[in-house]
């Protein structure tokens, strides 16, 4: 583990001499470097742009997050076996990997795992493939927020598996951020060569107490023939903040199929960009989410079509309850190079209490055609009726309720890996009986 200093940034000048502490490849020097001039000449997002209307940050004052330091850490200790449920498993720490284990059939087949850095020691032409995915985000960034993550990262986690490996057990990415009025920025790149198959199962948590500013971020890339899937589940405490800025690059005739669990954290922006690169290309992003007490959960899709004959669906379901306030933002883009797209949308949100609140905001932009796109939303509250229907049946008036709103979720955990179908159903479950009310 590294001995960073723990600092505070009064102002963004500060950074540079931050980022002299800091170690690593030139080009992460570099890009932390470009990272910070970009910091510096931008302002926080606020609520004159669409993306953020519903989202203001004015309450936060970011100069007052300390940034390195090990603190929140579990103990140093040998890195855990993967188990025999996992074809690998990876720990990273406040941003940095820990630790980073493959069992020996992946690890035979060329599977590899581990820091940026290490995995480069290993296949140089995989470095290079996980460094140039992460400065395509960098290049795509557009907000001072993300600008941070770049200009603060100390490491990449990275997975990658061979062409045409087939993995037959998912990998698992331990994501963790501990200690208090500090930020934390790892980042995560995921690897599929040509006609490679794998399941990543990433988690994000924090210890029970603690406010951690946590800026992250994935980078997801799907060879020609490839298929990924994904499930992140964020499970962060209720003291901290999450900002997710996530991409998917989808090359020809490759699957990408994610799904999103955001149950975690008081305060919530999420963006996932699905970038169809090439013909055939398919994606479908599935989404969670729960909000409780006075929770705000602001979670955006876009559906980026730029080549010919591609498919995406994306399927978001949410509750509220209490003061919570959600948001859904869903954007099918369709470039002028991308005939023959097949794309639709749909949120689905469902409201528990009178003062909850759920917006919905799909939209559409096409610059050609020959394609067929759609989208819907639905926001309502339980049935009565089929309340009253439970109760027919001898359940209590709250068993009715639990069971129908665990009803109205059970289709996207269906879709989720066996691994984790029965976890999600409890988180929802302990979610929908919380007394928050």
């Amino acid at each position: 583990m590294s001995n960073l200093t723990l600092k505070n940034f009064a102002a963004a000048a500060d950074l540079k001499a931050y980022q002299e502490t800091l170690t690593g490849p030139s080009w992460l020097a570099d890009l932390r470097k470009r990272a910070r001039k970009r910091f510096a000449a931008a302002d926080w997002p606020t609520t004159s742009e669409e993306e953020w209307r519903r989202t203001p940050l004015r309450a936060f004052d970011f100069d007052a997050y300390r940034v390195g330091g090990e603190d929140g850490c579990a103990p140093e200790g040998s890195p855990p076996a993967p188990g025999d449920g996992l074809s690998a498993r990876l720990r990273v720490e406040n941003g940095r990997v820990t630790s980073a284990r493959v069992a020996d059939t992946a690890a035979g087949a060329g599977v590899l795992c581990g820091s940026l850095e290490e995995v480069s020691g290993k296949d140089e032409r995989v470095g290079r493939l996980a460094r140039a995915a992460v400065e395509q985000s960098f290049d795509r960034a557009d907000n001072r927020l993300e600008y941070w993550q770049y200009a603060t990262l100390v490491d990449v986690a990275v997975v990658y598996v061979p062409r045409f490996v087939e993995l037959d057990r998912p990998v698992l990415v331990d994501v963790h951020a501990g200690g208090d009025e500090v930020l934390r920025t790892p980042r995560v790149a995921v690897i599929l060569d040509e006609g490679a198959r794998a399941t990543v199962i990433k988690r994000v948590s924090s210890p029970d107490e603690g406010e951690v500013l946590l800026v992250d971020g994935d980078d997801l890339v799907v060879g020609a023939s490839a298929g990924l899937t994904v499930v992140t589940i964020q499970r962060m405490n209720e003291e901290s903040l999450c900002f997710t800025n996530s991409r998917g690059s989808v090359s020809r005739d490759g699957q990408l199929r994610r799904t999103e669990v955001a149950l975690g954290a008081d305060f919530v922006k999420s963006r996932f960009v699905s970038e169809l690169a090439g013909p055939g290309a398919d994606a479908v992003l599935n989404g969670i989410y729960f909000g409780t007490s006075e929770q705000h959960l602001d979670l955006r899709t876009v559906q980026r079509h730029l080549a010919p004959r591609t498919t995406s669906r994306a399927f978001y379901k949410g509750a509220v309850r209490a003061e919570s306030h959600s948001i859904y933002q869903g954007l099918i883009q369709v470039d002028g190079a991308a005939p023959g797209t097949d794309a639709y949308l749909t949120n689905n949100n469902l409201i528990l209490s009178e003062d909850a609140r759920a917006d919905s905001i799909p939209s559409l932009n096409i610059s050609t055609d020959d394609v067929r796109c759609s989208h819907g939303s639905t926001t309502g509250k339980l049935d009565q009726s089929q309340i009253f229907y439970l109760r027919t049946r001898g359940y209590t008036e709250e068993e009715a309720r639990l069971m129908l709103i665990e009803g109205f979720f059970e289709g996207l955990i269906a879709q989720c890996p066996e691994q984790v179908r029965d976890e999600i159903r409890a988180l929802v479950a302990d979610r929908a009986g919380s007394d928050d009310e």
